[in-house]
């Protein structure tokens, strides 16, 4: 195994619907089933439903509309047997901590609070389960474009939710919309909607991506989703489907591997690393992360985010890893193409796209070596 630059081939709202309006429907989304013998003991919430022990939606999909302080809009999702997770309005609609029966999922990082505008976007991250990252730019500032660009720090519109009965229990969908423009050329529109239900801990970040303006334009996204402890542990090794190419920023430090989550150590260096060549089954490419009991899976559109970076940082008092699906380079010669190696998105074309993570309890059976 090579470990230089070219670490080899490894396998691998303002408002919400008044709270009678209830939609039903069948259930839709990327991904294949998980079974009950998957996902250990669960809360039949459809027999709660049908039979009358629950009165109210409310008992098994609480969403709590929330003024953190500061200022900060939060929509607070608690889900019987899926997830406890934070919908930020103010943050495009990004994702915060989130919990899983009981344990914490996202990565949260050392700031305790955001300085706002006038700091940097890495003095202004705070973690949480997902950043997105776009859409003039991902990774280091270049002309005109900070760095990671401004999704993640701008307030989304039209926010609102609403609650589907569906055949296994009750959604919680939450839409908005994000804009980014300047007053005499780009306009672009993300139409964002995130679902996550009861009987399974798993959340879709569903994105429409629209040019509404007169001209091409080069659009990088890239979803930083943040795994910390205690899912993520000394040894945990992310698994990826197939043979990818596996790319570092800088050379690895002695003993590292871009994969692997070493044991935490005083300063520590971050290991950044994309991964081209991941197999895209029925338009979806997967990571899966095996953690103690437990496995959390991140899938995205594979055919519109056709590369992974990851983001390792054993640092004690850091302790992150960072799972990021994405169209365009953060690093290398690809950045000196036009755009910095973004593709382009036409006058009035529309990509479809987005990211899921979910957490599968019981035996690791995800991808091996």
């Amino acid at each position: 195994m090579r470990t230089g630059v070219h670490a080899g081939r490894r396998r691998a709202a303002d408002h919400h619907r008044p709270r009678g309006h209830v939609r039903r429907r069948l259930p839709r989304g990327p991904g294949g089933p998980v079974t009950r013998a998957e996902t250990g003991p669960t809360t039949d919430v459809a027999a709660l439903l049908a039979d009358g022990r629950v009165a109210l939606l409310e008992a098994v999909a609480q969403v709590d509309d929330l003024l953190r302080p500061g200022g900060a809009r939060v929509l607070h999702l608690r889900l019987a047997d899926g997830f406890t997770l934070d919908v930020l309005p103010d943050r495009g609609l990004d994702l915060g901590p989130a919990w899983w029966r009981g344990v914490p999922v996202a990565w949260r990082s050392p700031h305790r609070a955001d300085p706002g505008p006038g700091a940097g976007w890495e003095e202004r991250f705070l973690g949480g389960l997902l950043a997105t990252c776009g859409p003039e730019n991902i990774g280091p500032p270049t002309d005109g474009a900070g760095q990671h660009g401004s999704h993640h720090l701008t307030p989304a519109t039209e926010v609102r939710w609403w609650r589907e009965v569906t055949p296994t229990g009750v959604d919680v969908h939450v839409r908005g919309t994000v804009g980014y423009s300047t007053l005499y050329g780009t306009r672009l529109v993300v139409e964002r909607e995130i679902v996550a239900g009861t009987g399974r801990a798993r959340v879709e970040v569903r994105d429409e991506v629209r040019n509404d303006g007169d001209e091409p334009v080069g659009v990088p996204l890239l979803y930083h989703v943040n795994l910390g402890a205690p899912l993520l542990a000394p040894g945990s090794r992310l698994l990826l489907d197939g043979d990818p190419v596996t790319t570092t920023r800088e050379p690895l430090p002695p003993g590292r591997e871009p994969l692997t989550m070493p044991d935490p150590a005083t300063g520590a260096p971050a290991v950044v690393a994309e991964h081209r060549g991941l197999p895209v089954a029925g338009g979806r490419s997967r990571a899966v992360l095996p953690g103690p009991g437990a496995r959390v899976v991140v899938e995205w559109s594979g055919d519109t985010l056709p590369r992974l970076c990851t983001w390792a940082w054993p640092a004690r008092g850091a302790w992150v890893l960072g799972v990021e699906p994405t169209n365009a380079p953060l690093f290398g010669p690809d950045r000196d193409e036009p755009h910095h190696g973004a593709p382009l998105l036409a006058p009035g074309q529309t990509w479809r796209t987005g990211v899921a993570v979910e957490v599968v309890a019981g035996p690791d059976d995800g991808p091996t070596d």
